[in-house]
């Protein structure tokens, strides 16, 4: 982990008919294949872990236009610093974002005769829809200043124009406090977030007196969104600019949508090799003795075959308390229910802290020592249970990945690789503009020596994926250039550097660990640099520290800033990446249940296996690994260049899964057959 402040701790029936359909989704791990590479490509491989993938954000502007808005102390009019600040941020938001436009106070004057048509004058200007910059941005030229300041009714206007379900947020700009109350601001937003509306609502206090700030405050507090002060026309451009690109940002999530059982049992949903989605209700207890929402399912179970299991928590857009934990625990388990393989991912909160933790799975490889009592044969059930007090009372969402990798013979691989010196520094050249992911889904994948720039706002994750191949390791240099818009004090705000392998596990073992805060009022000339200490070798697994690095594969790099709640702000920085080591032969993979050799021997000269050995356990819908030239816009499911074809293990593992698939049926259906015959007089 790369740190700028001391590391965290981390702490019904199955049917043959259902179950012969799961038959063409068990290689939904690997890419779409090519239609002529294999005569194994009639397998059917469909790739529901990208197609599903949800909307962004919808996000409602609502502007205040009443009538202490034509004060002239911006410099100039409040109202006009507030339509340039609407209309330059329209002017930068991605074409996919949904956004919607909202005025109160245009149609009456300031009297009291006019006080009640006044409480009640909120317009919407443009409903909540895919973004019309040019359409907006007429419709912002029109405003006029003139009446009443009704917040609270312009909250629940606001949030009944947003869509039902689904997380959405509000951005209100306001120069002063509710003139219309009740209902009072701060009992509205605390009444949307009892009723379990999924919203948060940031606000932006323009030139505002204490009584109004503390409102402003209060609203952003109850629905867990942030507040911020702007003083001039430079900082309302700054704030609003940062809080919708907070409202509009969060972990991507992605998979096909599944419920799991609320008990344990074989009868729980099969999860074949594919990437899932979840919902869970509710966190656990503050001393960890209880866990919150608990499911279960099962997954394939056949010899020689390695699991590799990957739960990811979503975080809600809110802060939380201090010290609260969040997280999953993931369980295999025996025949009589208790745990034969756990794994915990967790992540301690400081308020501040936004983060999705993973919790992976690596084995135990079915039938084989490692796995003890495991299932050998049939289905194993599968728990996952959310821990941690954060967030206890909001229902998450968890994205569970199932990974299948073939047995091997590794006669031809070098023994596990020797902690390596510490890789230079790369250096920065000309920056080619990208935009990082918002998860492991959506991770662009980086060229080799290519240098990117990008930005990050405070509470986000910026999220880039690296393939390397066996024998590679990798090095990058991550520069904040600024400025930060606004910035934040002296210190700024804590950055975080992170390095994934190809199932989601953490990748502790970096060298030269270094880097500070960003977003200060002085741009960080210290910048994150580090290198990865092992090659990538099948054999690593075998080995202690350099288990980390025994996939080939898309490994990931992850950017996440802490949230600063007075303040939001974005930054911009340069990212570089580079490939080092030449490329080694891999292992050959043979079908599941075969016997094969696990020695080391050196490398054969005679043949070339497989160099994308992790094609299956890279994340879901993801290609092999590519080469360091592959494309800098390739998405989660899509195919780099040189990759239009897959080695001889895939179409092995192919027909090894479906042919596992159809035994399940057969098992299951004996079983089903034995319960009916015992069950009759």
């Amino acid at each position: 982990m790369s740190r700028c402040a001391p590391a965290r701790r981390r702490f019904g029936p199955a049917r043959a008919g259902a179950l012969v359909a799961a038959a063409a989704l068990v290689l939904l791990p690997l890419t779409a294949w090519p239609a002529a590479a294999s005569p194994a490509a009639a397998v059917s491989t469909p790739s529901p872990a990208v197609a599903v993938a949800p909307p962004p954000v919808p996000v409602m502007i609502v502007l205040d236009a009443s009538g202490s808005m034509n004060q002239d102390d911006a410099p100039g009019l409040r109202i006009d610093a507030a339509k340039a600040a609407v209309t330059d941020l329209l002017g930068t938001l991605p074409a996919p974002t949904q956004v919607g436009l909202m005025v109160y106070g245009t149609s009456t004057g300031s009297t009291d005769a006019e006080r009640a048509a006044g409480c009640q004058d909120i317009k919407t200007l443009a409903p909540v829809g895919t973004l019309n910059a040019a359409t907006l941005t007429s419709q912002v030229a029109g405003i006029t200043a003139s009446g009443y300041t009704p917040i609270g009714n312009a909250l629940r206007a606001a949030a009944q124009a947003l869509p039902n379900e689904g997380p959405r947020s509000i951005v209100l700009v306001s120069d002063g406090e509710d003139t219309c109350a009740p209902p009072a601001p701060c009992d509205v937003a605390r009444e949307l977030h009892e009723q379990g509306v999924d919203l948060t609502v940031h606000t932006v206090g323009f030139k505002v007196d204490a009584t109004a700030r503390d409102q402003l405050s209060c609203v952003a507090q109850a629905t867990g969104g942030t507040y911020s002060d702007a003083g001039n026309a430079t900082g309302l451009t700054d704030a609003l600019q940062a809080k919708v690109e907070v409202a509009i940002s969060g972990y991507t999530t992605a998979g096909t949508p599944v419920t799991g059982a609320d008990q344990a049992s074989e009868q729980a949903p099969l999860l074949t090799p594919g990437q899932y989605v979840d919902s869970y209700a509710v966190g656990g207890t503050t001393d960890m003795a209880a866990a919150g929402t608990t499911k279960y399912y099962t997954i394939p179970v056949q010899a020689g075959m390695r699991p590799y299991i990957s739960a990811t928590i979503v975080p809600p857009d809110a802060n939380v308390g201090d010290s609260e934990i969040f997280g999953l625990d993931v369980d295999l388990l025996r025949s009589d229910l208790t745990s034969c393989a756990h794994e915990r991912g967790s992540v301690v909160l400081d308020g501040n802290r936004s983060e999705a933790p993973t919790a992976v799975l690596d084995g135990p490889t079915f039938g084989t020592p490692e796995a003890r009592t495991c299932p050998t044969e049939g289905v194993a059930i599968l728990k996952v249970a959310r821990i941690g007090q954060a967030w206890a009372d909001q229902p998450v969402s968890v994205e569970i990945v199932v990974r299948m990798e073939p047995p091997a013979d590794a006669s031809g691989v070098l023994p596990p690789a020797s902690k390596g010196e510490v890789l230079p520094a790369p250096t920065h050249g000309t920056p080619t503009g990208l935009t990082g992911g918002n998860s492991f889904n959506d991770a662009p994948r980086l060229t080799s020596g290519t240098t990117y720039t990008d930005t990050l706002t405070t509470g986000e994750s910026r999220y880039y994926r690296v393939p390397l191949q066996w024998g590679q390791r990798l090095s990058y240099l991550i520069t904040e250039v600024g400025p930060a818009q606004p910035p934040i004090d002296a210190n700024g705000v804590t950055v975080w550097v992170d390095v994934f392998n190809p199932v989601r596990a953490e990748v502790t073992r970096l060298a030269d660990i270094s880097g500070e805060g960003w977003f200060a009022r002085t741009v960080n000339d210290k910048p994150f640099s580090s290198s990865t200490e092992y090659l990538a070798r099948y054999t690593n697994r075998t080995g202690g520290e350099s288990r980390e690095f025994s996939l080939d594969g898309d490994y990931y790099l992850r950017v996440n800033a802490n949230r600063n709640e007075d303040q939001p702000s974005s930054t911009t920085f340069l990212i570089t990446v580079v490939v080092s080591g030449d490329v080694e032969p891999g292992p050959v993979y043979g079908p599941a249940g075969a016997v094969v050799t696990t020695g080391s021997t050196a490398p054969s000269t005679s043949s070339s296996p497989s160099t994308s050995a992790s094609a299956t356990v890279s994340t879901s819908a993801a290609t092999s690994a590519a080469t360091a030239g592959s494309s800098t816009d390739a998405r989660a499911g899509s195919t780099g260049p040189g990759e239009s074809s897959l080695p001889g293990w895939v179409w092995a593992l192919g027909g090894a899964l479906v042919a596992s698939v159809a035994a399940l049926v057969v098992v299951l259906l004996s079983r089903r057959r034995a319960d009916q015959a015992g069950r009759q007089p």
